[in-house]
C-alpha cells in the first residue's frame, strides 16, 4: 500500500478501506453535475440584462434623427397599504358609588353605581361564592343591587363587572366591613323571665354584645362578651318589675369601629313576683300513711311545679292544674317527719316553704282505694270516667319540664241487666329536663265513672295519674333565695347508712370497688413497678459522667430563705384545699356559698386533726411506734385532680380530698411496723367518716342557716374522710397503701376493697347522674367505663413491654 495513503490515529497507522477512493470520486462528479446547470442558467439570465443596459453600436445617427419622439410612459403607481380598522367607540367604565369604602354595613344593603347605559352588570362579594345579582343598567347608566344578608367579616370586597359585546370586561371594587346584628331571645325555656330579665342569643365569636330593654318600668341594659361559639347571655337588671319590655341588641368588634345595627325588637315578659307557698291538704296533720306509695295532694298556683318534701327528702313533684296538684311518692323512710312543699312558677320564681304537716309513715304500701259504687237502680244515665292527673317530670332543683300522663277514662254502661261499668287504664309518663335527673312516670290508675244500672256497680273513679319521680339525691327544702338560708349541693342529707335498700346498695358498692381494683389500682401498680425498674436500670447503665459540677455549691449565691410559721402555712394550705373543694361543683353568687366555704374549712380542719392525732396516739400505745407529722404540699395537687374528676363526671355532691398533713412512723421502723401504722392511719379515716355519716343521717331537716351549716360540715367530713382513705390506700410512692402492699398483698387487698366500697356507697346516689349525662352535664357511666378500661389497657401494655419485650430485644 502506498505510504501516502497511510495515516495515524493516536499513534496507530490506519489503512483506508477498499473503495473509499471511488466513493470520493463519485461525490466530486455529482457536485460538478449540479454546478454546471446552475452556472448556465445564471449566464443566460445575465445576458439580456447586459444588452438592455448598453446602447446598440450599429444604430445609425440618421435613423435616430428622423425617428418620431417616443412619448414617455407614465410609471405604474405603487399600490398603497390597506387602511387600518376603525377603533371601537369608547364606553363608560363601571363605578360603585354606594356604599363608600371603609364603611360598616349590617344586614341586607344596596350596592349602587353607574355603568355603560343598557349594559349588563354583575355584582359579587368576596365572602360569597355565587354572584349577588346580575342586572342591566338603565338608559342613563345607573344600576342597583340588593346584597341580601352577607356573613359578618372585615374587609369584604364588593366587585361590579360590566359585560358589553365587543369590549373587554371592565370592573370596579370597593372594600367595606360587614357586621350583622346579633340575635336575642329569652333566657328562660318558658319564655318568661324572673326579675333579673335574663336574655341570651348568638353573635360573632368574642364580640361585645349590648342588650337594652325599655318598658313602663324604665330602661335596662347589660353588656357581655360572646364566647368562642358566639353564644352570649346576661341579666338586664335586678328586681325588674313584672311586665313586658322590648329588648334589642347590638354587637361590636375590634375591627368594626362601632356597633352594628340593632336587632329586631323582642318582647320579653317579666315575672318577678314569687308565688305564694302551696298547701298540702293530704295527708293531714297527725295522719298515718304507708312508707311506700303515699299519695300527696294540695293546692297551688296554676302552671307552677310543686315539690313535696318528707323531711329533707324530695318525695315527689307535680304540676298545678286548675289550682290543684297531686302526686304519689316512692319509698319513704319510716317514722314521723314534717311534710312540706314549695312551688316554682314558669318564670323560675320559687315560693317559700309551706307550713309543715307532721305525718307518721309506717312500713307497708298503700292499699287500693275501694271503688265507688252506685246503689242499684239509683240512676239510668251513663257514667263518665274520672280524669287522672298528668305525670310530672322530676326536677333536681325544683324545676324542670313536666311529663305527661293520659287521664283515666271510662264509661259505665247503662243497662237493665245489672252489668257493671268499665274504665280504661290511664297511662302516665314524665321526662324532666332539669339539670339534675329526668323523672320517670308511673302508669296512671284505671279510671271509670259510676255506671247506672238497676243493681250493678259502675266502674271505679279514676285516680291521679303517674308522677315523674326524682331518683336523684334528696334535696333540702331550703330555697335558693339569695339569703344565708339558701341551699347548696352539700346541704342535701346523705343516704342512710342502713335503710330499706341498704342491702342492694352495699352489693352495688362492693361491685364498683372490685371494678376500681381491677381496672385502676392493680394495673397502675403494675405500670408503676415496671417504670421504677426501668428507671433504675437506666441509672445503672449510665455510669460515671465525664462532666459535672467541679465547684462546691457554697460558692454560688443562694436566695435568702424566708421562715414561715408552720401553723400559718398549715392554715393557708387548709384554706386552699377548701377552695379546691368548693370548685368541685357549680358555684352560685349566693351568700349560702360563703357559709359553705366556712363549713368546708371547719370540716377539713377536723379531718386533718383526727387523721394525724388518732394514729399518733394509738400507734404509740398499741404498737409502740413513734411517728412524725409533716406538711404535704403535694396533697394539694391530689385534691386538684380529685376536683377535676368530680367536675368531669358530674359527681354530686362531690368527691373530696381534704388532707394537707401527712403522718408516718419514725425512720428505722420495720416493714411490718410501717404497714401496721399505715393500716391504723386508714382505719382512723374510715372511723371518722362512718361516725360523721351516722350523725348526718339522723339530723332533722335543714330549715335554718345553722342546721344547714351543721349538715354541710358533717357531709364534708364524710366525703373527705372516705375520699382520703380511697386515695391513700393506693400502692404508690409514700402513700399508706404502698407500705401495706410491701408487707402483705392480702392485707392491702382487704383494706383497698373496704375503702373503695365505703366511698362507692356514699356516692351511690350520684349514679343516676352518671347514667344520664345529658341531665348532669357529665361524661356519663359509659365514658367512665371506657376511660377505666383504656387506662388498664395502657398500664398492662407498658408493664408487658418493660418486663418482657424490652429485655428480649436487648
Amino acid at each position: 500500500m502506498p505510504v501516502a495513503n497511510r495515516r495515524k490515529t493516536r499513534g496507530v497507522p490506519v489503512v483506508p478501506a477498499p473503495g473509499a477512493s471511488r466513493f470520493r470520486l463519485l461525490m466530486v462528479v455529482a457536485a460538478l453535475g449540479l454546478l454546471v446547470p446552475l452556472g448556465a442558467s445564471a449566464l443566460q439570465g445575465a445576458a439580456p440584462a447586459a444588452a438592455e443596459e448598453q446602447p446598440t453600436a450599429t444604430a445609425a445617427p440618421a435613423a435616430l434623427a428622423t425617428a418620431e419622439p417616443i412619448a414617455p410612459v407614465a410609471p405604474t403607481p405603487t399600490p398603497s397599504p390597506s387602511d387600518p380598522p376603525a377603533a371601537p367607540t369608547p364606553i363608560v367604565a363601571p363605578q360603585i358609588t354606594s356604599p363608600a369604602a371603609g364603611t360598616l354595613q349590617s344586614g341586607s344593603f344596596v350596592i349602587a353605581g353607574t355603568a355603560e347605559p343598557n349594559s349588563r352588570v354583575q355584582v359579587s362579594a368576596s365572602t360569597r361564592s355565587d354572584p349577588l345579582c346580575a342586572t342591566t343598567a338603565s338608559s342613563d347608566g345607573a344600576f342597583t343591587c340588593s346584597t341580601g344578608t352577607l356573613p359578618s367579616a372585615p374587609g369584604v370586597v364588593l366587585r361590579v363587572v360590566q359585560l358589553v359585546d365587543g369590549h373587554d370586561n371592565a370592573s370596579d371594587t370597593v372594600t367595606v366591613d360587614v357586621l350583622n346584628a346579633p340575635t336575642v331571645a329569652s333566657g328562660s325555656a318558658s319564655g318568661i323571665s324572673t326579675g333579673y330579665g335574663t336574655v341570651r342569643g348568638t353573635a360573632l365569636a368574642a364580640a361585645t354584645v349590648t342588650a337594652s330593654a325599655s318598658g313602663a318600668a324604665g330602661i335596662f341594659s347589660c353588656t357581655v362578651a360572646a364566647d368562642v361559639s358566639g353564644a352570649w347571655a346576661c341579666n338586664l337588671g335586678d328586681r325588674i318589675p313584672s311586665g313586658t319590655v322590648q329588648v334589642r341588641a347590638t354587637q361590636s368588634t375590634s375591627w368594626s369601629r362601632g356597633p352594628s345595627a340593632q336587632s329586631p325588637a323582642f318582647a320579653l315578659q317579666i315575672d318577678s313576683d314569687a308565688p305564694a307557698p302551696p298547701r298540702v291538704t293530704s295527708p293531714t296533720a297527725g295522719a298515718s300513711a304507708p312508707a311506700s306509695g303515699t299519695a300527696f295532694a294540695g293546692t297551688g298556683e296554676s302552671g307552677s311545679l310543686v315539690t313535696v318534701f318528707a323531711g329533707s327528702f324530695a318525695a315527689c313533684t307535680a304540676p298545678v292544674q286548675n289550682g290543684v296538684w297531686g302526686c304519689e311518692a316512692g319509698e319513704l323512710a319510716t317514722g314521723t317527719v314534717a311534710v312540706s312543699a314549695i312551688q316554682q312558677d314558669p318564670a323560675g320564681n320559687v315560693s317559700a316553704e309551706s307550713a309543715p304537716v307532721s305525718v307518721t309513715f309506717r312500713a307497708g304500701s298503700a292499699t287500693p282505694t275501694p271503688s265507688a259504687t252506685a246503689p242499684g237502680g239509683s240512676t239510668t244515665t251513663p257514667g263518665t270516667g274520672g280524669g287522672g292527673a298528668p305525670g310530672s317530670g322530676a326536677s333536681g332543683a325544683g324545676s324542670g319540664a313536666t311529663g305527661s300522663g293520659s287521664a283515666g277514662t271510662g264509661t259505665g254502661t247503662t243497662g237493665s241487666d245489672g252489668s257493671s261499668g268499665s274504665g280504661s287504664t290511664g297511662g302516665g309518663s314524665g321526662l324532666g329536663d332539669a339539670p339534675q335527673t329526668p323523672g320517670s312516670g308511673t302508669s296512671g290508675a284505671s279510671g271509670g265513672g259510676t255506671g247506672g244500672s238497676p243493681s250493678g256497680d259502675g266502674g271505679t273513679t279514676g285516680a291521679p295519674g303517674g308522677t315523674g319521680e326524682d331518683t336523684s339525691a334528696p334535696l333540702s327544702p331550703l330555697a335558693a333565695d339569695g339569703t344565708w338560708a339558701g341551699a347548696t349541693r352539700f346541704t342535701t342529707t346523705l343516704q342512710p347508712v342502713f335503710g330499706t335498700a341498704a342491702g342492694s346498695n352495699w352489693l352495688i358498692a362492693a361491685a364498683i370497688a372490685l371494678g376500681v381494683l381491677a381496672l385502676i389500682a392493680a394495673p397502675a401498680r403494675l405500670m408503676a413497678g415496671a417504670l421504677s425498674v426501668a428507671a433504675h436500670n437506666r441509672r445503672g447503665r449510665r455510669g460515671t459522667l465525664l462532666t459535672g459540677r467541679n465547684r462546691p455549691r457554697d460558692e454560688f449565691e443562694r436566695a435568702p430563705q424566708v421562715s414561715v410559721n408552720p401553723r400559718v402555712l398549715a392554715a393557708i394550705a387548709l384554706v386552699a384545699s377548701a377552695l379546691i373543694g368548693m370548685l368541685s361543683g357549680p358555684i352560685e353568687s349566693q351568700p349560702a356559698y360563703l357559709r359553705l366555704l366556712g363549713a368546708i374549712c371547719i370540716a377539713f380542719a377536723v379531718l386533718n386533726a383526727v387523721s394525724v392525732a388518732l394514729p399518733r396516739v394509738l400507734g404509740l400505745r398499741m404498737l409502740g411506734l413513734r411517728s412524725r407529722i409533716a406538711f404535704a404540699p403535694h396533697y394539694l395537687a391530689i385534691a386538684a385532680v380529685v376536683m377535676l374528676a368530680s367536675r368531669a363526671f358530674a359527681i354530686e355532691p362531690a368527691l373530696l380530698f381534704g388532707l394537707v398533713l401527712a403522718i408516718g412512723p419514725a425512720d428505722g421502723t420495720s416493714v411490718r411496723g410501717r404497714a401496721r401504722f399505715a393500716l391504723l392511719h386508714l382505719l382512723s379515716l374510715v372511723v371518722l367518716g362512718g361516725a360523721a355519716w351516722a350523725a348526718a343521717t339522723v339530723l332533722p331537716a335543714a330549715t335554718t342557716p345553722a342546721s344547714a351549716f351543721l349538715t354541710e360540715v358533717l357531709n364534708t367530713i364524710v366525703l373527705g374522710s372516705f375520699g382520703a382513705a380511697a386515695v391513700l390506700v393506693l400502692p404508690f410512692g409514700a402513700l399508706a397503701g404502698r407500705a401495706v402492699f410491701a408487707w402483705s398483698r392480702t392485707a392491702w387487698l382487704a383494706a383497698a376493697l373496704g375503702c373503695f366500697t365505703l366511698l362507692a356507697a356514699v356516692l351511690l346516689p350520684a349514679a343516676p347522674s352518671l347514667a344520664v349525662p345529658a341531665a348532669s352535664s357529665g361524661l356519663g357511666a359509659t365514658w367512665v367505663l371506657i376511660v377505666a378500661v383504656g387506662f388498664a389497657a395502657v398500664s398492662l401494655s407498658v408493664w408487658t413491654w418493660v418486663r418482657f419485650i424490652a429485655p428480649a430485644l436487648r
